[in-house]
């Protein structure tokens, strides 16, 4: 079945078969149209024989990233599995192979049953979109006896289409840590505009660097005409993600203790104030500033404001949490439209 949906796609191929290590590879060794890669894999995952050989690993070409996000030497057949190196490597997006992302921590998850199950069979596909040897799909299924667990996996996200109803869904799936706060607090943006009515003075770029190690605030803006600093907590992939209290608001926040003794807590007025005064006058008679934190709920799509206190030890909600599927949306648009990538 591999090979003939493969030659429907690529009708020059020439697949051969080629057994190394504990797996079967079904190869394309076409070459001169396209590049040699591999279609599909068969393994009876085996304990490692050896250690892993690293020097060749790192030989293997990579590029430094594929639409803004990095890569890996990905295995088809996980090193714990028994995979070994040649065909049996691949460029991979690097949240799905480290288990960093939604789409990853299922992948790693079928990875792992079939290692810890004796007698599994693992069976690997690959879905190309082009001439190159990085798939845009990688389908990865686990046969446990009579069980049949399958699963398609984004690699690329260059081939994305702009244009797909679930566009907002496709990069959620495949985006680690870094790349939910920095949609989080771009939503939080629109989210302050479109539904709060607000004005956005400043705010930081979760993709920057932080200079000398100071997080700079989150979102300064205008609402109902008063000055609101507002700290953003984005939610994905956490336990607490997507569930709400018996009051049915969103779980109460944690702002950060000082990371220094004598260190001000986020969220303190003494910590906001280090931070606002490029845009405010902070000297004698400043009295300090509206402080809000904005918990942005991208599994469930709600959002919620909470008041903190002047220490920034108590925070406390602010109206019920409000939808923000719309502001989400907006948020990854303008940020593809901005660098083309999350």
């Amino acid at each position: 079945m591999s090979a003939d949906d493969y030659r429907r796609s690529s009708p020059s191929a020439e697949l051969v078969e080629h057994r190394h290590g504990p797996a079967l590879y079904l190869f394309d060794a076409a070459g001169s149209e396209r590049a040699e890669r591999t279609v599909a894999v068969v393994a009876r995952p085996e304990r490692p024989a050896a250690d892993r050989d690293v020097s060749y690993q790192r030989g293997y070409p990579l590029p430094d990233k594929i639409a803004g996000r990095s890569v890996d030497r990905g295995h088809l057949v996980a090193f714990s599995a028994g995979g070994l190196f040649g065909p049996n490597l691949i460029v991979q997006d690097r949240a799905l192979n480290r288990g960093w992302s939604t789409e990853g921590k299922a992948y790693r998850s079928l990875e792992r049953a079939a290692v810890a199950a004796p007698g599994s069979l693992m069976i690997v596909r690959c879905h190309y979109c082009d001439d190159t040897a990085t798939p845009e799909f990688v389908e990865l299924g686990v046969v446990d006896g009579s069980e049949l667990r399958v699963q398609c996996f984004r690699n690329r996200y260059d081939t994305v289409d702009r244009d797909s109803p679930d566009l907002l869904s496709i990069y959620l799936a495949g985006a680690a840590d870094t790349q939910i706060g920095a949609l989080g607090e771009e939503t939080a943006a629109v989210f302050v505009e479109e539904t709060l009515g607000g004005t956005v003075v400043a705010m930081g770029d979760a993709a920057l660097p932080r200079p000398n190690g100071q997080q700079e605030l989150d979102l300064l803006a205008i609402v109902d005409e008063t000055l609101v600093v507002f700290e953003v907590k984005s939610r994905y992939m956490s336990r607490i993600a997507g569930r709400r209290t018996r009051g049915g608001n969103l779980s109460r926040p944690r702002l950060r203790r000082a990371s220094q003794a004598g260190g001000n807590r986020q969220g303190s007025q003494d910590y906001v104030t280090a931070r606002i005064s490029p845009y405010v006058n902070v000297d004698d008679e400043y009295e300090g500033v509206d402080v809000r934190v904005l918990v942005v709920d991208l599994k469930a799509m709600l959002a919620q404001q909470f008041v903190a206190n002047d220490a920034g030890t108590r925070v406390t909600p602010l109206g019920p949490p409000m939808p923000c599927h719309e502001a989400a949306r907006q948020a990854l648009e303008q940020i593809l439209d901005h660098r083309s990538f999350l």
